[in-house]
């Protein structure tokens, strides 16, 4: 348990999202552009702010649960049964595929959410439960640490907060957003009317979050 109280947040806009199944979310740093990928589809998706698809991208997976902005233009796909992390070149296509090496009780929990942390030139994955754990990489995608996480029933995104190093964790059977250390320690919790939030990205000033269900982008007001 924590002493932690739940507040609410500000909703600014409720958008449809073009896309069956929205898993994941991530950002560029100008807060311009969003990707997103599909657990039916198993595709790589852009949109802008407001949930408008752009792009559709080449790639076919197999079972997509998280997206992250990675460095050279390249993004992070969370690949969830077979636990890998796919770095994918967008431009080209191009993709290499690492396994990662951790234990976990069920089959169909696997890695739920990617975030890539610049400044720490880490990778933090999560696994969605049985037990939920955040897991931090190196940047060769051997396990540096694994934390178990014990503030949610599940953990179904995660995004990396550069302007203040925070991880954002979101909880889709809670139906929080939770703002973490990079251990995974809650430093609060949010509270969110989302069926399936899967997906979470944060610029200075708003959150965005996906729902896999609804297939709607909620944007709120970040608080200061």
């Amino acid at each position: 348990g924590s002493d932690i109280s739940v507040e609410d947040l500000e909703l600014e806009s409720i958008f449809d999202v073009d896309v069956k199944e929205p898993s994941g979310l991530t950002i560029n740093n100008a807060g311009t552009i969003l990707y997103t990928v599909s657990d039916n589809t198993a595709q790589v998706y852009r949109l802008d702010t407001k949930g408008g698809l752009m792009q559709v991208f080449s790639y076919a997976g197999q079972d997509l649960e998280g997206v992250s902005i990675f460095k050279d233009g390249k993004l992070l796909l969370a690949e969830e049964r077979s636990k890998e992390i796919v770095v994918f070149d967008a431009s080209s296509g191009i993709f290499t595929k690492h396994k990662i090496n951790y234990k976990n009780d069920s089959e169909n929990s696997g890695i739920e959410g990617v975030a890539y942390a610049e400044n720490l030139n880490a990778i933090f994955i999560l696994n969605e439960k049985s037990p939920g754990k955040l897991i931090r990489l190196r940047s060769d995608f051997s396990v540096l640490v694994e934390y178990e996480l014990n503030f949610a029933s599940d953990y179904s995104g995660i995004f990396y907060d550069s302007s203040s190093s925070n991880l954002w964790i979101v909880s889709d059977q809670n139906k929080t957003l939770n703002k973490c250390t990079f251990k995974g320690e809650l430093i609060d919790s949010y509270s969110i009317r989302i069926t399936q939030a899967e997906g979470v990205a944060i610029t200075n000033n708003k959150i965005y979050i996906i729902s896999d269900a609804e297939e709607k982008l909620y944007v709120y007001k970040k608080p200061q």
